[in-house]
């Protein structure tokens, strides 16, 4: 048996349409891409790269993402770093030397799944899902070194919206 409480008594419990509006944060967008990136890369000691002998990417970070808005369109920026190591042979390939370089990337994702109702969007949120990886790595005619990477980032957009819930009393509950 339930005690009845003066706020019950003002408030019923029933709605006259049996349903009551929440306003709760949600997830009302996400998307994801891959992004390809190319870079060269000078040698060390400006001697000229015969053969690239391994890669390998570390130090990956993200920065917070940023909401950006335009029109109708709504989208998420995220940048980050990560470290390329270059492990590479010069001189004939009588030597060897590593290079170390860091990458700064700056994208902004398009949400494509994007629930128009909205009252105000409060966070986005991003997530590496395929870390750094290198796809290619060759010397160029001029002896530089020209490494392409590719990486994958999912991306949410959290706003306060509004949902309707059935209001149920214990009676009918069971």
């Amino acid at each position: 048996m339930s005690v009845t409480t003066g706020v019950e008594k003002n408030f019923p419990l029933h709605t006259k349409s049996g349903y009551r509006e929440i306003i709760t944060k949600a997830v009302c967008g996400s998307a994801k891409k891959f992004f390809r990136y190319s870079q060269q890369f000078a040698t060390v000691d400006g001697s000229e790269a015969n053969q690239i002998l391994g890669t390998s990417i570390t130090q990956m970070r993200l920065k917070e993402p940023e909401i950006e808005t335009g029109g109708d369109r709504i989208g998420v920026r995220v940048n980050g770093i990560f470290e390329a190591h270059i492990w590479y042979a010069y001189n004939g390939g009588r030597s060897t030397d590593l290079l170390r370089q860091a990458i700064h990337f700056e994208e902004v994702i398009p949400i494509t799944e994007y629930e128009g109702q909205i009252l105000s969007i409060t966070d986005a949120k991003a997530t590496v899902i395929k870390p750094p990886q290198t796809q290619d790595a060759a010397v160029t005619r001029e002896g530089k070194i020209k490494v392409d990477f590719e990486l994958g980032v999912y991306v949410e957009v959290i706003g306060e919206t509004k949902i309707l819930v059935k209001v149920v009393s214990p009676e009918e509950a069971y």
